[in-house]
């Protein structure tokens, strides 16, 4: 169970803070999780879902990014940091080149109002992502897991290859553990041996999967059209407002 105490909460949240990199594990092709060692509780208790803000310092000057947790805050001794490098880019280039195991990343939080709370969502929890939009429904799934929340689950996951899929065998393994767990992978780009779905994940292929769309309740991460396409339809079926959670991956100073 997760306690919040808000008003310290609050002041932790407000504080940067400095966390030493323990791990770097490469989850797939320019994909690599940032493992930080938050024994001390210096990262509060909080919602699976939200993201913490890192400021680092790039040639002299502060850069601040922000990145979705895809740990599980029940595993509250660590915070995963799940990067994609964007070789335009200039925060994931900097990660994977000067960020290693001994280094200590700089960072506030946790934020943000996307998030699953166990108390207040008791309806079917249906989570659709493209690309790195999986990170934070990860950090949902590990939750429920973890805590056997009894919630039926359903992640739905758009990428292009078979190389740029994160979690995938750890998503595969909780299929046989989770018996309300169902997970749909489609690829864009699927190579000729392919034998799961193929095409960007849509509206039609979801509906088509989930019973009782209209009393579920959705969490979106994706780029724009994607959030904004997914939600207009929901909307369309009946779904109301308040059942509908969007995150982008590319707002304003919230690059993933």
């Amino acid at each position: 169970m997760i306690l919040f105490n808000q008003q310290d909460s609050k002041i932790q949240k407000d504080q940067l803070i400095s966390l030493p990199v323990t791990h770097v594990i490469q989850e797939a092709e320019d994909v690599c999780t940032f493992r930080l060692d938050n024994s001390q509780g210096l990262i509060p208790p909080h919602h699976p879902g939200m993201f913490v803000k890192v400021c680092l310092d790039i040639n002299g000057s502060e850069v601040w990014r922000s990145f979705s947790i895809s740990s599980s805050p029940h595993q509250s001794e660590r915070i995963d940091l799940t990067i994609k490098r964007n070789h335009a880019g200039q925060v994931g280039n900097y990660f994977f080149e000067h960020i290693h195991v001994g280094s200590h990343v700089r960072l506030k939080g946790p934020l943000g109002q996307f998030y699953f709370d166990p108390a207040q969502h008791v309806e079917p929890v249906i989570l659709l992502c493209a690309g790195i939009g999986v990170t934070p429904m990860m950090s949902i799934v590990r939750y429920l897991h973890a805590t056997n929340v009894n919630r039926n689950c359903y992640l739905f996951y758009g990428a292009r290859t078979p190389r740029d899929v994160i979690f995938d065998q750890e998503t595969r393994d909780l299929i046989t553990e989770m018996p309300d767990f169902h997970y749909f992978l489609t690829l864009s780009q699927p190579v000729p041996h392919w034998l799961g779905y193929c095409g960007h994940l849509n509206f039609d292929f979801m509906i088509s999967k989930i019973p009782q769309v209209e009393s579920s309740r959705f969490f979106l991460c994706g780029p724009r059209n994607f959030n904004q396409d997914f939600t207009l339809r929901l909307l369309e079926m009946g779904v109301p407002q308040e059942l509908i959670h969007s995150e982008q991956f590319h707002k304003k100073n919230k690059t993933r």
